[in-house]
């Protein structure tokens, strides 16, 4: 997998097609979906975001349902967090990393497709 090197872009993408959607332009998401946002992806942040109240549903969803496992802190995740904090990982499709990656900071998620 490969990290999304911008994933404003890519959250961007996800975003016109949900409204151009409901713009009244059938099939608009359907298509993205099936182009994009059912790749598998990765999703990766500092554990310290899990307390982040934007993603409260989601890491609700990923505890009932095992979805989350964690990881060290590398040097290449450029984080800006501490090394002793630890990284969230889920495994999900791209339409749902990025759902969350758009709730957290910037410079604290990364998504790989």
């Amino acid at each position: 997998m490969n990290r999304i090197k911008d994933l404003q872009v890519a959250i961007r993408a996800l975003e016109e097609a949900a409204a151009a959607q409901l713009d009244g332009h059938p099939g608009a998401w359907d298509r993205w979906y099936a182009d994009l946002g059912c790749k598998p992806s990765r999703l990766e942040f500092p554990l310290g975001e899990l307390f982040n109240e934007r993603i409260r549903g989601s890491v609700w969803a990923w505890a009932m349902t095992g979805a989350m496992t964690t990881a060290n802190l590398t040097k290449s995740d450029g984080f800006n967090a501490q090394g002793l904090e630890g990284k969230a990982v889920i495994e999900t499709d791209l339409a749902g990393a990025l759902l969350v990656a758009r709730d957290l900071p910037q410079h604290r998620v990364a998504v790989y497709v």
